[in-house]
């Protein structure tokens, strides 16, 4: 509570708490998790980048070069099962997956992109499976040794092949529905 004469405002100085952004990219396919990978934010640097304008700044989430990275291990993944390649990489329009690079990358390795429409989770198979990850991580209080990571590696592994099925299944069902212009 402030108290101020009156005609001034009152002004009271808070503490400001500013939660730290995880990143935390995932690959599935109807046989199961392919790859999970959790960036952690990096800590402050006085390494900064210039704009094109010449104004500094300072990326302090995930960007395209991160997900690259991501994309290389996922598809070092797949090229481990000879039936997965061409398969195709369902993404949404996420700035970080729409750049031409990564388009071009995915191509170059064999396999297809497939970008779909905004705000549309129903129709991405990895919104589902964080869905039933999210249910599982929060279901008990961490451990005093447990991580995020070990707790997502635990849920994810929980899932059964009848999961993840189950999970590609409801996508295609809701695909379906919107080339029929039915509703979800």
């Amino acid at each position: 509570m402030a108290w101020s004469k009156k005609g001034t405002p009152a002004v009271v100085t808070v503490p400001k708490t500013r939660a730290t952004t995880t990143t935390i990219l995932g690959a599935i396919s109807t046989e199961g998790l392919i790859k999970c990978c959790l960036r952690l934010p990096q800590p402050p640097s006085s390494k900064k980048r210039k704009r094109g304008d010449g104004v500094e700044y300072m990326s302090k989430g995930t960007v395209t070069g991160h997900y690259i990275s991501f994309l290389k291990a996922t598809m070092d993944e797949m090229d481990r099962y000879p039936h997965m390649k061409g398969h195709y990489l369902v993404m949404d329009n996420a700035p970080i997956h729409t750049s031409e690079d990564i388009a071009k990358y995915v191509e170059s390795r064999g396999y297809h992109c497939i970008y779909l429409p905004s705000y549309s989770p129903e129709l991405n198979p990895i919104e589902q499976f964080w869905s039933v990850v999210k249910s599982k991580v929060k279901r008990h209080r961490f451990l005093e040794k447990e991580t995020l990571m070990t707790r997502i590696s635990e849920a994810s592994n929980s899932l059964k092949l009848s999961d993840f099925q189950g999970i590609v299944r409801h996508s295609h069902k809701c695909l379906d529905k919107c080339r029929n212009s039915q509703p979800l």
